[in-house]
């Protein structure tokens, strides 16, 4: 039976190493997205309000994971980085389907740090959000059906997500005890 001082200092390493993963990510890709959005000072503002608003999640997340709260900086990243993805992809004008390795992203995290039930709250707010963004964004041509142009646009991307969900909930299920033979 595994040493549960032992278990807890992997969640604790695993945490911190997402978190720092995290806040690389978001102070590198800064300049990236800067160059990409041709320095527009709308663009420049956005670009520090989101990464500069992870990099400070996550820098105060590792000061309250150092006081020992594994379970409550887990959560604290995956719900904020999922208002944050989700306040981003609703407001950014792109297409939702841009967006949705964003919110994978959130529900790998949300795998790893949370709970089968967490997880399962991640994915049903995540779906919500690009169903909404995507029966918003559905481009609809001159003569054509609404209803079939959003419907098209959500099966484009809602399928493979519900997948991807459903493989992190099984890989997330605590392991059966080994049946005598």
């Amino acid at each position: 039976m595994a040493d549960p001082g032992e278990s807890n200092e992997r969640r604790v390493r695993l945490t911190r190493a997402l978190l720092l993963g995290v806040l690389v990510a978001a102070l590198a890709t800064a300049p990236l997205f800067t160059i990409a959005e041709g320095f527009v000072a709308a663009h420049v503002g956005r670009v520090a309000l989101s990464n500069g608003g992870a990099a400070l999640l996550c820098l105060f997340l590792l000061l309250v994971l150092r006081r020992g709260h594994v379970t409550a900086v887990g959560r604290a990243l995956v719900f904020g980085l999922l208002l944050l993805v989700g306040a981003l992809a609703s407001t950014s004008g792109e297409d939702v389907h841009v967006n949705v390795v964003n919110f994978v992203l959130v529900a790998l995290l949300a795998g790893l740090l949370t709970s089968r039930r967490e997880l399962l709250l991640v994915a049903l707010l995540s779906t919500v959000a690009m169903v909404a963004i995507a029966w918003r964004q559905a481009p609809v041509a001159p003569g054509a059906e609404p209803l079939e142009a959003r419907c098209e646009s959500i099966a484009q991307f809602l399928p493979t997500y519900l997948v991807i969900v459903f493989v992190l909930w099984l890989a997330a299920r605590p392991p059966r005890a080994a049946l005598p033979r």
